[in-house]
């Protein structure tokens, strides 16, 4: 069903894609886009997309950082002028809508309200029971399933082992944030962590260590350990609740502590 939006010809001025786990989500994205834009065989546009240099496209991310009412003010703004590309068709992409504040939120029900011509939204969720209604009653929304074709394709490239693999399985969603993290090093470091952590919870010493570790991580990759630190220990509900809750508890001393006591609570 969801590639049926690309193949129509009406499409609507604003989506709301639900995201799965490992489900190869910016393809689509640049595939909807280019279903839009696109004149023809041999499209300049298409290429303009591909290479990431269409400058009528402006990208918010609500899971590097909480969105602000500014960033949507900005889309606003921006979107008002006539456009830069003389295709003269304008995206906005909102990933992770649900890490929205209010206020940003009422900004946004205002633009998908009374949305400027030749201008379409695509919004993204993790969590769509946290999307307000008014949000999804403004939106065509689809399921975006996990294609795990694709992720056996990524994780083959990598010295990977069986564990390593199931722990991506279950912590991630992005396909870009996996082949970046594997990259640069960053998925071994928070797997290294997150191991160590759940086998030497009476090693005080240890613990002292990963704890002042942890408070050198920033708070993205705090959420990729409780991500992870659930993955080990099978979906632990009071884990999965501090997920949400990393945002707006800044602590990260009172964060790693919370934690502990939760681990040995499962042992």
């Amino acid at each position: 069903m969801v590639n049926n939006v690309i193949k129509s010809k009406n499409k609507p001025h604003a989506i709301l894609l639900v995201e799965s786990k490992l489900c190869d989500l910016n393809s689509f994205i640049k595939k909807y886009i280019k279903s839009i834009v696109c004149t023809g065989d041999d499209c300049e546009w298409c290429k303009k997309i591909d290479n990431d240099s269409y400058f009528d496209i402006i990208r918010v991310d609500g899971y590097a950082g909480t969105i602000k009412k500014e960033e949507i003010l900005n889309i606003s703004n921006r979107f008002s002028s006539s456009s830069v590309e003389s295709r003269g068709v304008k995206f906005y992409v909102i990933k992770g809508v649900e890490y929205a504040t209010q206020q940003a939120i009422n900004s946004l029900l205002k633009f998908l309200e009374e949305p400027p011509t030749d201008t379409y939204a695509i919004l993204t969720t993790r969590a769509i029971n946290l999307v307000l209604p008014t949000i999804k009653s403004r939106c065509q929304m689809f399921t975006f399933k996990s294609n795990f074709q694709v992720f056996d394709e990524i994780l083959n490239k990598y010295n990977l082992d069986v564990h390593q693999k199931d722990v991506i399985k279950k912590t991630y969603y992005s396909y870009d944030d996996i082949i970046n993290q594997l990259d640069s090093k960053v998925f071994y470091t928070i797997y290294d962590f997150a191991n160590t952590f759940v086998h030497n919870l009476d090693n005080l010493p240890t613990i002292k260590a990963l704890q002042e570790q942890f408070t050198k991580f920033d708070y993205k990759q705090i959420e990729l350990v409780l991500r992870m630190l659930n993955a080990l220990v099978s979906n632990n509900e009071k884990l999965f609740k501090l997920v949400d809750n990393v945002r707006v508890n800044p602590i990260k001393m009172l964060l790693f502590n919370n934690i502990w006591t939760i681990l040995q609570g499962d042992k």
